[in-house]
């Protein structure tokens, strides 16, 4: 039996690891913001609208790595560089959103649960999210991609 070609694809894995994984993150840390006080209707649209540009995220930092290593499937053979590269990038962007949405545009706010970073002024979540869900979601996609491989390869013999 012929595997699909869209699972060939990595960023359609990126976005459906990404997006599952995120999502969940999201929901679970709605109890750090003031949001965790708002409508079911309104936490849903956060979490979503959240999850999307986390989504969205984590495809920038895979191009990002792919332009700079010149090639599309640099997880298949991963190395300390893309992988420390692909985590920084969502870091970087990570820290420069929540520092400016909380602070500058209040699009969301903190409550006193948070525990917060003092020398960036930013959530430990979000943080974390950043340094947690990225090499979760790598593992996950190199190891769809390879059993792919495999599939196709046992499948040509």
């Amino acid at each position: 039996m012929k595997s699909c070609r869209f699972s060939r694809i990595p960023e359609i894995n990126l976005c459906f690891f990404s997006f599952f994984l995120n999502f969940f993150w999201e929901v679970v840390q709605t109890y750090f913001y003031t949001l965790k006080d708002s409508p079911f209707i309104k936490m849903l649209y956060g979490w979503i609208h959240c999850t999307l540009g986390d989504v969205i995220l984590t495809i920038g930092s895979f191009w990002l790595v792919s332009a700079a290593s010149r090639n599309r499937k640099w997880l298949l053979k991963l190395n300390r560089l893309n992988f420390i590269g692909f985590i920084i990038v969502g870091v970087v962007y990570a820290v420069l959103s929540e520092w400016t949405n909380v602070h500058m545009f209040k699009s969301w706010g903190y409550n006193q649960s948070m525990p917060i970073i003092p020398w960036v002024q930013m959530g430990l979540t979000p943080f974390l999210q950043w340094i947690v869900i990225p090499p979760i979601v790598i593992l996950l996609v190199r190891h769809h991609l390879s059993l792919d491989q495999e599939t196709t390869k046992g499948g040509r013999n």
